[in-house]
């Protein structure tokens, strides 16, 4: 098959000394490609004849001064002990302007040789490694797609010729392959990490297996794990067997490292410490998802496209029972790293490790802290101590999770590393500029993006106190963590921006005593319902004639206490029952019962409580049974994902029959029945938490579409509308 030329070069007359599978795979593909002539020396005569007759080159040739001194590049690709021997054959016959390189797995062992040949390694001989292979070995192995979209690693010495190192990047990338430069002791510390040890394991357990006592029943019953891992046992022995000795300092170091380790998880096995291997288990994991990530990046994987999902909302639901909702994500961020520093293990309860909270979890899960999952919403945490922090393997990744990165990036600013952070989607061209403003202030080392946008670097240290007072909630949070954690205490102004729970959270912690130096003893936590979810289940039961509903875990916080005022003033019948949870708990839990209610007039003024703005969509579908309607009063500069809520749920309401009304202040709702229909929540969870209430109320029910992201979010939401007698079921 011949492959196009796109880059209209031809690097004339290319010498490939070594026809094996590399040395094959890299002249076929400048042949099919007709970047080049190929010519092609082999002590195998019988490899040079396949190799002409698989149209792998051109011609076989001798390294005698004829053929040296009409090639324009000449490529080493024998085993790299043989490379001296070969340099020496070629040396009275080389021009000055003919380029040399290898693609040995080794750069100091083959720079080494040409010192010992040349006198000093010459201007015109450029080191070089493809990060390609396979485990087959001989011309007929000759791959000519076998560089594409690989790495190709480059080591220009110091005095290599600038034209020659031109010519070298051109025709890798020619061939396909994505070109780095690197010095060579450097190369060969990374490559006897990433190659070389992982073939010295896999020739070593074959072996190793091979001669036990049980060996025939041990490959006899060897499934996919032990063939992938040892797929690489089958590379060719002479090649590696001077791989290792040509790289032997490099090898001997990371193999030092790799038994330490390997001893390490000897004596955790010998001592049952589980959390010991679940911590190992999960960096690897999470280092190992991270190497594939960026292979199919590089690889341009293309994005499996996703069904949407839809959410089937029967009308005549009956809402009774009793209820735990899911946690508070912002409680359970607070709690997440609070429980991360502290030293010991510590307990969350009523917690899900789902979307930005993961995220959260699995960057620090890849800093050394180990987080187990023990079912039921229950979470462990091994706590590494305020400063325990280790530097991670990887970029941390927050993906698009805004959230994770305020919580993340006061932890990072007390550590003694640096660290990177990268994003994805639309959180990559966000500015970043008031939280990084912040940390700048109080002495934070941080190296970002243009604009203040991510991927950026944090170094850390021990930040000065921040003085002011922020009113955002998350630059509230940021803010205080960022004292709390660098020994600073926070300031009676910094304390009243931040809600009485995560006041609470943070001093379960620190303590009444108030002294933010000393170590944090680890607790456990009860964490309050979402806020969000309690008002669902509020003004849906408040809804649906003959419902009564008891939420076990609702927290009075400043936003839950301002919205039961709201509906109780409209007439919505809410008492509190007691507390529940932990007893003498330093966050307490409430129960809260909610009864079937004909709402009057459903009147919310965001205006002068901001926090409620997050909550306006589903007010805004509640207002629509309210038997006088409703009106919601909101600053029309409120950021925008709040405006494209209420203007998603207004559009669903209009297509069910609804009257709104935007005004100069905010809208105005006129009572209506509604009639069922579809409504498109734009993939956005809380305007999905709006349209299934509004659904529940409309005459024929309704279908809620592009729910995938809510589902994620909450994993359990079948179960709950399950166990509240909410008629809803998922459809594609």
């Amino acid at each position: 098959m011949q492959v196009t030329n796109k880059t209209g070069e031809h690097f004339g007359n290319v010498l490939i000394i070594g026809l094996g599978m590399i040395g094959g795979s890299f002249a076929k593909a400048l042949r099919e490609r007709g970047l080049a002539y190929l010519y092609g020396a082999d002590r195998r005569v019988g490899e040079l004849t396949l190799g002409i007759s698989h149209g792998v080159i051109d011609a076989a040739a001798e390294l005698d001064a004829a053929t040296i001194a009409k090639m324009d590049v000449i490529v080493l690709a024998t085993p790299v002990r043989a490379m001296e021997s070969v340099m020496g054959q070629i040396k009275p016959h080389l021009r000055p302007h003919t380029l040399v390189t290898d693609v040995g797995s080794t750069k100091g062992s083959v720079a080494a040789a040409a010192q010992r040949v040349f006198g000093e390694v010459p201007s015109n001989f450029i080191p070089s490694h493809p990060i390609a292979g396979a485990e087959k070995s001989g011309v007929l192995a000759a791959n000519p797609n076998l560089f594409e979209r690989h790495m190709a690693i480059v080591t220009p010495m110091a005095h290599s010729n600038p034209d020659q190192l031109d010519l070298l990047y051109r025709m890798w990338r020619a061939i396909g392959a994505d070109v780095v430069s690197m010095d060579v002791e450097h190369h060969d510390h990374v490559l006897a990490a990433s190659s070389h040890l992982p073939h010295l394991l896999a020739y070593t357990l074959v072996d190793a297996l091979a001669n036990a006592e049980r060996s025939k029943d041990i490959f006899r019953f060897a499934a996919g794990g032990f063939r992938d891992f040892t797929r690489i046992a089958s590379s060719d022995p002479t090649m590696w067997r001077d791989v290792f000795l040509a790289n032997k300092e490099a090898t001997l170091s990371t193999l030092d490292l790799f038994t330490d380790r390997l001893a390490d998880m000897r004596t955790a096995i010998e001592n049952e410490d589980g959390a010991a291997m679940f911590g190992v288990f999960t960096r690897a994991k999470s280092a190992r998802d991270h190497f594939l990530r960026l292979l199919e990046q590089r690889k341009g994987a293309p994005v499996k496209e996703q069904k949407a999902l839809n959410l089937q909302v029967r009308s005549g639901s009956v809402l009774e029972g009793e209820i735990t909702l899911p946690a508070d994500k912002y409680l359970s961020h607070i709690a997440l790293i609070m429980t991360a520093l502290a030293d010991g293990v510590s307990t969350l309860n009523n917690v899900q490790l789902v979307g930005d909270l993961y995220v959260t979890a699995q960057a620090l899960r890849d800093m050394g802290v180990i987080i187990e999952e023990c079912g039921n919403g229950v979470i462990r945490v091994f706590g590494v101590g305020r400063r325990g922090l280790r530097a991670p393997i990887a970029p941390v990744n927050i993906h698009e999770s805004q959230t994770s990165l305020y919580f993340l990036l006061p932890a990072l600013a007390v550590q003694s590393f640096h660290c990177e952070i990268i994003a994805e989607g639309e959180l990559l061209l966000q500015p970043q500029t008031l939280l990084l403003q912040q940390l700048r202030s109080c002495g934070v080392e941080l190296e970002s993006a243009e604009a203040d946008c991510l991927p950026l670097t944090i170094t850390g240290g021990l930040p000065a106190a921040i003085a002011t007072a922020q009113s955002d909630p998350y630059l509230a949070i940021s803010q205080v963590l960022l004292n709390t954690l660098s020994g600073n205490a926070a300031s009676a102004a910094q304390w009243l921006t931040v809600d009485p729970l995560a006041r609470q959270v943070i001093g379960s912690f620190v303590g009444s005593s108030g002294d933010f130096n000393n170590s944090w003893s680890a607790t456990e936590l009860d964490i309050p319902a979402d806020p969000q979810l309690v008002l669902w289940a509020v003004l849906t039961t408040g809804a649906l004639p003959g419902s009564q509903v008891v939420i076990n875990n609702v927290g009075q916080s400043q936003v839950v206490m301002s919205l039961i005022s709201s509906l109780r003033e409209a007439g919505m019948q809410l008492e509190w029952d007691g507390q529940t949870g932990l007893p003498e708990a330093s966050v307490p839990l409430h129960r809260l019962v909610v009864r079937y209610s004909r709402l009057q007039k459903l009147i919310i003024d965001a205006k002068h409580d901001p926090k409620l703005q997050a909550f306006l969509p589903m007010l805004l579908s509640a207002s629509a049974f309210a038997e006088e309607g409703g009106v919601l009063l909101f600053d029309q500069t409120m950021p925008y994902y709040f405006e494209d809520r209420l203007t998603a749920v207004c559009d669903g309401l209009r297509h069910l029959g609804a009257q709104v009304e935007r005004t100069p202040d905010g809208i105005t709702m006129t009572a209506h029945s509604l009639t069922g229909g579809q409504m498109d929540s734009a993939g956005d969870l809380y305007v999905v938490l709006a349209l299934l209430l509004i659904s529940a109320r409309a005459a024929g029910g309704g279908i809620v579409q592009d729910c995938r992201l809510f589902l994620e979010e909450f994993p359990g939401w079948e179960d709950i509308s399950g166990q509240l007698g909410f008629q809803c079921q998922l459809s594609v």
